[in-house]
């Protein structure tokens, strides 16, 4: 009877313990996602990348934390100079991998690396934009495929042949045509919580955008 009580006092206390922990890590990614939708400087990007990585080590079988690194990552790529973008690309990169590695939202994963792609690209259009386009545009084919109704996809996808000389695939109308199908997208899509779901303010401007070349 002793045996039987203390198995049944170790299982609430193991249960116990695995809610807690869940509490914990909801409420610390609560927290952490809230700093990454407002962080603009640099210094709130790295602030929040170093949040993100604490929480990862302390939860290493969850792949958000990993993927929202890399997205600080790729965000810091997007606005470091020159020298640094290989570095930020290459450490958001190995974010992603983790992500991927305990099972993470395919698509989206995908999606992130894309942008790592494309941020590769600034350091020298002439002699990477064929590699890193051609790349970029085959991770967001396949992030479709993995999910057709990720709006990040078409957002990206448009803003990249909004973006492109014509000789390297850009299409005014098509990228317009793009961004259109990503708002509707994101009016199907999650607009908060710690699930990824940015995007519908870019999507958003470029629209305008969109509508103030269409009236010229």
């Amino acid at each position: 009877m002793k045996t039987i009580s203390a198995f049944v006092f170790a299982l609430i206390f193991t249960v116990s313990f695995a809610f807690g922990q869940s509490d914990k890590y909801q409420k610390a990614m609560e927290k952490a996602v809230a700093q990454f939708d407002t962080a603009r400087s640099a210094a709130a990007i790295q602030t929040s990348m170093n949040q993100f990585e604490r929480i990862a080590n302390a939860e290493k079988n969850q792949w958000l934390p990993y993927y929202y690194a890399g997205m600080c990552a790729m965000r810091m790529a997007n606005r470091d100079d020159k020298t640094k973008i290989d570095f930020w690309a290459e450490k958001s990169d190995v974010f992603a991998a983790k992500a991927d590695s305990v099972g993470g939202d395919k698509s989206e994963v995908l999606v992130l690396k894309s942008l790592n792609a494309l941020a590769r690209i600034n350091v020298d259009f002439m002699s990477r934009g064929p590699q890193y386009v051609g790349q970029a545009m085959q991770l967001l084919q396949d992030a479709r495929k993995a999910n057709a109704d990720n709006p990040r996809v078409p957002l990206i996808l448009g803003q990249v042949k909004l973006s492109s000389p014509e000789g390297f695939g850009g299409d005014k109308a098509g990228g317009c045509q793009l961004i259109g199908q990503s708002l509707a997208l994101f009016e199907k899509a999650p607009q908060g919580g710690t699930l990824p779901h940015w995007g519908k303010e870019d999507a958003l401007r470029v629209q305008k955008k969109c509508g103030e070349m269409a009236g010229k």
